[in-house]
């Protein structure tokens, strides 16, 4: 039971007055007993009920005839004295209930301002957060900018002892040969390959480098021999791990699809 619905059925009065059905009786008791502000209204309309009730006595005390000879003057009296009775008993309950629904009211945009209040710490919190996540984005693009800025500086650098592999092919469908090793430098760099496809037929040719399971780890297109009829092909070692790889050449003519020319088995091995 909530005070809008005492308040428009009048509960403390009929309560007090034992207008009110046993259940609603009870539920109000179960309420009012820990509400001070319907302690002072039931408490209230007790006290005009007893005032009510004395005026009724004193009348019926005196009798039928000067019930008659002063009905006119007393009954005004009764009234008034009545409605004085139900102010002075209902303005404290008046006071306090007005004083409780202005608390209410304070304690409803107290706790209106907390949750903005939240909002806007939960708000700030997030962007601090995604602003320090961003800092840190960047810092790490930069740091990947200025290693790469030092590796295209040295790749622009000429280049000296760069490791460097002759590379046997393996001949018609045979799976054996020689396998040549290469050796990573002890510092991440270049390194270079050499492979004589043998069929020199072609304008531009193909090498693709793939590990042993099949991966591709590094493929370029229109390569063009050299004087020599070879193509010389480098590679930086970061893209290198210790394994079997295979070197497949492939003639590009001008017409059709790539010709396989040459296979040319090799082992990496860390220094």
């Amino acid at each position: 039971m909530d005070h809008s619905t005492i308040d428009g059925g009048n509960t403390a009065e009929r309560y007090v007055t034992g207008r009110l059905p046993p259940e609603e009786a009870a539920e109000f008791e179960e309420h009012y007993l820990d509400c001070p502000p319907c302690i002072a209204r039931v408490e209230a309309a007790e006290r005009l009920q007893r005032g009510l009730r004395r005026l009724a006595e004193e009348a019926a005390v005196q009798g039928p005839r000067v019930r008659r000879a002063s009905r006119w003057s007393r009954s005004p009296r009764l009234a008034l004295a009545a409605a004085a009775m139900l102010a002075v008993a209902l303005a404290p309950a008046v006071l306090e209930l007005r004083q409780i629904r202005r608390l209410r009211s304070d304690l409803a945009e107290t706790r209106g301002a907390l949750a903005q209040a939240k909002v806007e710490k939960g708000s700030a919190a997030s962007i601090q957060g995604q602003l320090e996540q961003t800092r840190r984005d960047l810092a790490a693009e930069a740091e990947k900018r200025e290693a790469l800025a030092r590796e295209v500086a040295a790749s622009r650098q000429p280049q000296t002892n760069l490791p460097f592999l002759p590379l046997t092919p393996v001949r018609g469908g045979s799976s054996g040969g020689p396998v040549r090793t290469l050796t990573l430098p002890k510092e991440p760099g270049w390194v270079a390959l050499w492979a004589e496809p043998g069929d020199t037929g072609y304008p531009a040719y193909r090498a693709t480098l793939s590990n042993e399971g099949g991966t591709v780890v590094f493929q370029a297109s229109r390569l063009a021999l050299n004087d020599l009829g070879a193509l010389l092909i480098t590679v930086h070692s970061a893209s290198l791990a210790p394994g079997a790889y295979r070197l497949e050449v492939e003639g590009l003519p001008h017409g059709g699809g790539p010709v396989p020319v040459g296979r040319f088995p090799l082992r990496v091995a860390a220094r």
